[in-house]
């Protein structure tokens, strides 16, 4: 075979080869294009129903404020009451027909919070953002009803606006850190994601206020794929960490379906299709809307307003289903009032204001009250207290912080210890005193034991299926006994779990 024939018939044999890799190649980066922008769609529609939930929860914000600034008087006194009486407000100002604030009456008396309220909102209502406008079509005026946003303080505020009577205006301005209680409320809880994933929820700064999901931050890793916040919370954002699925393949196939012009087409046409289906298939799963919003603080007011319904047709009955109703309502009541302390202790932890106020006062007493209000939800499960007293001095102590803690410390018996005792033994020598609270149920793994007190951490296994919970309170409730200058620390037990609270609590003079 002479040389130029030679190199012909190279030609055609190499030529389709070379055309069918660079075919296969380009087939194959289109597949894996197509697989990573359908991955991303889903990331967007699950980032688009998060913001959904967000944004149910500022319209109920917002009709709720409506509700309690209806009818909101102008006299300082009425107002005044008015806001002692509503735990909706927190701050309020009261505009007459001429847009001029006459609540808090700037020229007095008025007290130190409102004059710092004045102060800090002066931006808007001096001759600002609550002035009249003219509409688009000229003469009328539009009032500025609804949200509107400043800057204070480090962080953007929000400000609700009201009609108010006669012509004037009513504005509320919301607790920044209610609303981020709120908004943690209605988002998926902390470990509920894909294994390779993360959301966060970033306010106008760029700084995580709130996130979820397994994967572990990776320094200055750049999110994905974000999305603003509706209205009014538009300067804060959803971000989304993670990769698309791994490209995967059997290069040798392709490799050996150049053999043929024939069958090196319907290798790769087979394997592009396969890959494509398979890369697809896992992206759906990896991202599945299995993301369920934990409504752990509206459950106990739902239970709550379910029988007071029950209790208001029973009312007329003479058997003891109204009281057990009732005792039922106090209960909820109280678990409420427990889940939005812990909450506000551990917003107030992180802006590192948590602190405690001491004063005189008897442990024991204290812990006979605890398991007084926590009585019925113990005997509905079946736990019995077993006490073993012995600190009955007066000490200075903060006995709120105290029943708190040991409020969440009986949270959990109640929760992972049903049907069993608990036993509670307190001590006091030297300044210091313990109270150890140990109930007889499974226990705590030891590879969970180390992480027990870490925010939002809850058990994984089979002890907290069906269980709620916030996973915040062995955290406050060890951050309140270091502010006595004690600890609270897991006792390696055998038989359930112990946790011993040690105070520094020095005698009342």
């Amino acid at each position: 075979m002479n040389r130029r024939l030679g190199i012909v018939l190279a030609l055609l044999v190499l030529a389709p080869l070379v055309a069918l890799a660079w075919l296969g190649a380009r087939l194959q980066a289109d597949a894996r294009a197509e697989v990573v922008a359908g991955f991303d769609r889903v990331v967007d529609a699950r980032l688009e129903a998060t913001l959904a939930t967000i944004e149910r929860s500022m319209e109920e914000r917002a009709r709720a404020l409506r509700d309690a600034l209806r009818d909101f008087p102008t006299e300082p006194t009425a107002a005044r009451a008015r806001l002692r009486e509503d735990a909706r407000l927190s701050d309020v100002l009261v505009f007459d027909g001429e847009r001029r604030v006459v609540f808090p009456p700037p020229g007095g008396p008025i007290s130190d919070r409102e004059r710092d309220f004045l102060q800090r909102t002066r931006g808007l209502w001096d001759g600002g953002a609550f002035a009249e406008v003219a509409t688009a079509e000229g003469g009328a005026r539009a009032t500025p009803l609804g949200w509107h946003i400043w800057y204070w303080g480090g962080g953007l505020n929000l400000m609700y606006v009201a009609a108010g009577a006669r012509g004037g205006l009513v504005a509320a301005e919301v607790d920044r850190v209610r609303l981020l209680a709120d908004l943690v409320g209605v988002l998926p809880d902390t470990t509920e994601s894909g294994p390779d994933e993360r959301v966060a929820l970033l306010d106008s700064a760029g700084r995580v206020v709130y996130q979820w999901g397994r994967r572990a931050p990776k320094g200055d890793e750049a999110p994905r794929r974000t999305r603003a916040l509706p209205a009014p919370l538009n300067a804060w954002q959803l971000a989304w960490y993670g990769a698309p699925p791994a490209e995967g393949g059997d290069h040798l196939t392709r490799w050996l379906g150049l053999g043929a012009v024939g069958l090196a087409l319907l290798g790769l046409a087979g394997w592009f299709s396969r890959e494509s289906t398979r890369e697809l298939r896992r992206a759906a799963q990896r991202v599945s809307f299995v993301n369920q919003v934990s409504h752990e603080l509206k459950t106990p007011l739902t239970n709550i307003r379910m029988y007071a319904e029950l209790l208001e047709d029973e009312l007329a009955d003479t058997d003891d289903r109204a009281e057990r109703y009732v005792g039922i309502i106090v209960s909820e009541s109280q678990r409420l009032s427990r889940l939005i302390a812990n909450i506000l202790s551990f917003a107030r932890h992180q802006r590192e204001q948590l602190s405690v106020r001491k004063a005189p006062a008897v442990v024991d007493d204290v812990v006979r009250q605890t398991l007084d209000q926590f009585a019925p939800s113990l005997a509905a499960a079946g736990v019995s207290p077993q006490l073993d007293l012995s600190a009955g001095a007066t000490v200075r102590v903060d006995a709120d912080a105290l029943g708190q803690m040991l409020g969440n410390l009986l949270s959990n018996v109640e929760k992972y210890a049903a049907g069993r005792p608990v036993d509670l033994m307190t001590r006091q020598a030297g300044g210091v005193t313990t109270l150890t609270v140990r109930d007889h149920g499974p226990g705590i793994p030891k590879a969970a034991r180390a992480k027990v007190f870490e925010p939002f951490h809850r058990l994984s296994n089979a002890l907290s299926d069906g269980v709620t919970g916030t996973g915040i309170g062995l955290g406050i409730a060890r951050e309140l006994a270091r502010l006595h200058g004690g600890d609270l620390v897991l006792e390696a037990d055998e038989d359930g779990a112990a946790f011993t609270i040690t105070l520094q609590t020095e005698e009342a003079a």
